[in-house]
């Protein structure tokens, strides 16, 4: 939580231009992404330490809430990915440093065409999956039977 609070605090006490901007939304990609993996580890580990938690788990990730985070997870995934290829190519050439804005236009470019059908894909899952006449939108209660 301190990490996140650091990089809120220095994002407006900095006022930067497209790097700084990649940055922020660099880290706080890799904290979502952080966030979900702690997530994942506990719920599949509840399959073998309480198989009822397990299932209840996996109801809840079923709700349509989880779905659009699901979506905000492939966001914060691709953003980290091209994000990270581009430092990492930076930090091989430094004399490429000086076109650094070019490349953070080239990454956002980048993670807007290939994150938005993805992102409608995945939207119209959800909305497909709601629209099947079940109430998706309840959320389950504990135990599940």
């Amino acid at each position: 939580m301190s990490s996140l609070l650091l990089t809120l605090r220095e994002s407006v006490r900095y006022r930067g231009r497209g790097g700084h901007y990649s940055w922020i939304a660099h880290r706080l990609a890799g904290l979502g992404i952080l966030a979900f993996l702690v997530i994942h580890v506990w719920e599949t580990a509840m399959v073998n330490y309480n198989p009822p938690v397990y299932e209840y788990a996996i109801a809840v990730f079923k709700h349509p809430l989880f779905g659009l985070g699901e979506i905000g997870l492939m966001g914060a995934v691709l953003f980290h990915a091209f994000n990270g290829i581009r430092i990492t190519l930076l930090d091989f050439k430094p004399e490429w440093w000086r076109h650094q804005a070019k490349t953070v236009t080239i990454v956002w470019a980048l993670f807007l065409v290939v994150f938005v059908p993805i992102a409608i894909y995945m939207l119209s899952s959800i909305i497909s999956h709601c629209g099947h006449g079940s109430n998706c939108w309840a959320f389950p209660t504990y135990p599940v039977s």
